[in-house]
């Protein structure tokens, strides 16, 4: 989500939430802001026990789903796991934004990559590294992507000590060599 639409969003959430608190207290209070609206809409509805439940319900229900609308429009970046090491003076955290840096470095020194893309998801044990890549014409594709899963895993293994269980690289796009 872009900046604009999550501050959208969280406007709107916000503003949703305040008047949903508004319709459900409304039924139990002096009735007069639903006297009001009422008026001003020309709605002649029965005011009975049944109606102060129904509008409550129906604030409640609105404002759930704002607050639900506001958590998911003010939440940061997606949290970034770690691989927790231990060594002799404590504990080292490597995050997985770490490890995909290592990896687009890596994979943007080949000869015939444009542009790279790189992605490290924490499974068990398990380090699983995911390239995506633009390449150009001229380029042998089978054997670039087999010297970049090589390197990659080299390095990111010399680098952090992790194993690392699988590379993938995944060519999105062949380019003419100038665009």
């Amino acid at each position: 989500m872009n900046t604009f639409f999550r501050i959208t969003v969280a406007i709107y959430a916000l503003i949703s939430t305040v008047l949903s608190a508004i319709v459900m207290i409304s039924p139990f209070g002096e009735k007069k802001l639903m006297n009001l609206i009422l008026e001003r809409a020309e709605i002649n509805l029965y005011q009975s026990n049944a109606y102060d439940v129904i509008v409550f319900i129906t604030g409640l229900v609105f404002m759930l789903i704002s607050i639900a609308i506001l958590s998911s429009g003010i939440r940061g970046k997606r949290s970034s796991k770690y691989v927790s090491r231990v060594n002799t003076n404590g504990t080292v955290n490597i995050s997985a934004n770490s490890i995909e840096n290592i990896a687009l470095a890596m994979s943007k020194r080949f000869q015939g990559v444009k542009d790279a893309k790189a992605k490290a998801i924490f499974k068990k044990d398990e380090l699983q590294i995911s390239i995506r890549i633009q390449a150009y014409t001229d380029v042998n594709l089978p054997e670039l992507c087999k010297g970049i899963q090589d390197r990659v895993r080299e390095s990111v293994e010399s680098s952090t000590d992790i194993k690392v269980a699988n590379v993938t690289v995944n060519v999105d796009n062949v380019l003419q060599q100038g665009e």
